[in-house]
This record gives structure tokens, C-alpha cells and sequence, in this order.
């Protein structure tokens, strides 16, 4: 049987009534071995003989049954789990479709239907596995939410802008989105907004732009609570001068200015892994010939 890379982990595991359940590090909910056994009312040695062996068995009446069912329900019939570490025990983590694949087959397709697959089979048919052992287990879909999204999301929500203004942040979201994708971290460390609106305060200045658009003001911006960062002000910009900065933005923060902030935050040892050249290149514009 081809081997698994240990790559996964389990971020939730716990055993309720016995049964051995839990979530994977890419939001995938599982059940050992011992757990789905006792869900089917088989003995444990028959799913862990299973699985271990699925390479021979899934060619015999029980695992063309059981593999009809995974294709069926959309799963992966290659491998039936992946080992995963706990506290340095490896256990089989048979991921939720598989799980129900089998454990439909022990309640309906055996030659010995068990009565006690039977009932778990319909009860779970209400209560989908995953919303099972997500509830069991006490997991969060959103924990695995890497936390730079979730700081994108809180300044966004904190900082609302009046009528007839643009702010810096408010108008770079683009930039931090396929930034975060690329690996840039967004926390109170690195804040790209911070060097963006220096250099455009001072772009605007040169050119007396307050003349040419009205007034620029400050305003209020929050910071997220467990930021070292106290609340300031900062300027926020007539929208008549939207198109300015985001020809500004395009053309001479992007193109020249961008790729020495990052060489500025990776020498400072904040961009630890980071691809800086496919990283300034994932934020270039979109330009029509």
C-alpha cells in the first residue's frame, strides 16, 4: 500500500463515548479506526485490517461494495486513511466520506447487516458526520481562518470612512488580499498602508493637491485591541481625487516603491519564507493593451 506523508495533523482530537473522532489541520473531520468500528458494531480488528490492507481487499465483494460507495458520495477511493500523530501515537484517520461510505455498508450492504450501523447510519444522515464531529469535538471551522485574514477583516469593519472621503487603507485592499495570498503577513508589524500613505501625503503635498481636489482631512483610525498600536488620525482624501491616487498607486507605489518595503521588512527578519519577487509580481495591476 503506498505510504502517506505525515504532513497532516490533527488540530482537534478527543473520544467521546469512546469513540475516537477528530479534525485534521486542513479542516477535514475524521474518526480512528476504533471510533468507526464502533460506530458500525464491527470489532475493531475488522476496519483496522480494513485499511491497512484496503490495497488486496478493496479488489474482493467488500471493498468493490465499499469503494462503489465512496465514488458515489464523491470521495477518494485510494486510500481509506492517513496516519496522523497524537501526543506520539499514530492512529488511522478515516476521513468523513470514507467513514460513512463503510459505515453504509456494514448498515445495508453486508451479508450480516448490523442493527447498530443501521441506527448510526440514519442518525447521521440527519446530522451530517462533519457537523458531528465538529460539534463533538468543539472545532470552529473559522479557528483554522489564518489570523491575517482575520485582522484584514477586523481593521475593515473598525474603520468606516464619511461621505465623499477615501482613505489609503480603505482603497488597498487588492494589494493586501494578493499579498496575504503570496505569504505577506498582515499584523501590527507589517502594515503596508503605513508606507503607502506616507509616500501619497507627501505626493500630494509636492503637488498641491489640496488646491486641485479640496481638502484632505484626519480621521479617527481604530486599531483591532491587541494591537501594540494606539488609535490615531489619519488623513483621508476627497474622492475627486480617487483616480489620482489610484493611477499614483498603480504606476509609482507598485512599479517602484512596493519591492524596497519588502526588502525593508525582510531585513528586519518579518517576511521569514516569503517569495519577494513573486510576491511584488501576484500585486501588479491588471492592465488592458
Amino acid at each position: 500500500m503506498k505510504q502517506h506523508s505525515l504532513e497532516l495533523a490533527s488540530v482537534k482530537h478527543t473520544a467521546p463515548d469512546g469513540i475516537e473522532m477528530g479534525v485534521m489541520n486542513n479542516g477535514t473531520p475524521y474518526l480512528g479506526a476504533r471510533g468507526l468500528a464502533s460506530l458500525c458494531g464491527v470489532a475493531p480488528s475488522v476496519i483496522i485490517t480494513l485499511v491497512k490492507d484496503w490495497g488486496e481487499l478493496k479488489l474482493k465483494p467488500r471493498g468493490i461494495a465499499i469503494e462503489q460507495l465512496i465514488i458515489e458520495q464523491g470521495g477518494d477511493s485510494n486510500e481509506l486513511y492517513a496516519p496522523i500523530k497524537v501526543d506520539g501515537k499514530t492512529y488511522h484517520a478515516i476521513n468523513d466520506t470514507n467513514c460513512m461510505a463503510i459505515l453504509e455498508y456494514y448498515a445495508f450492504e453486508s451479508q450480516t447487516p448490523s442493527e447498530q450501523a443501521t441506527r448510526n447510519y440514519r442518525s447521521l444522515a440527519k446530522l451530517t458526520l462533519r457537523t458531528f464531529i465538529y460539534e463533538r469535538t468543539g472545532y470552529n471551522p473559522e479557528d483554522a481562518l489564518p489570523s491575517y485574514w482575520k485582522t484584514f477583516h477586523e481593521r475593515i469593519t473598525l474603520n468606516e470612512l464619511p461621505s465623499g472621503f477615501f482613505s489609503v487603507f480603505s482603497e488597498i485592499s487588492n494589494l493586501v488580499i494578493s499579498g496575504i495570498r503570496k505569504g505577506m503577513p498582515f499584523d501590527h508589524q507589517t502594515m503596508p498602508d503605513i508606507s503607502i500613505g506616507l509616500a501619497w501625503g507627501k505626493h500630494w503635498s509636492k503637488n498641491l493637491f489640496d488646491d486641485k481636489y479640496g481638502q484632505r482631512i484626519k480621521h479617527q483610525h481604530i486599531f483591532p485591541e491587541d494591537f501594540p498600536q494606539r488609535d490615531s488620525m489619519a488623513w483621508i482624501y476627497p474622492v475627486e481625487a480617487l483616480g489620482e491616487f489610484r493611477y499614483w498607486m498603480d504606476d509609482v507605489y507598485v512599479a517602484d516603491k512596493f519591492g524596497s518595503y519588502l526588502a525593508g521588512k525582510a531585513k528586519k527578519g518579518s517576511l521569514t519564507n516569503v517569495d519577494i519577487p513573486a510576491l511584488i509580481q501576484a500585486v501588479q495591476p491588471a492592465r488592458l493593451n
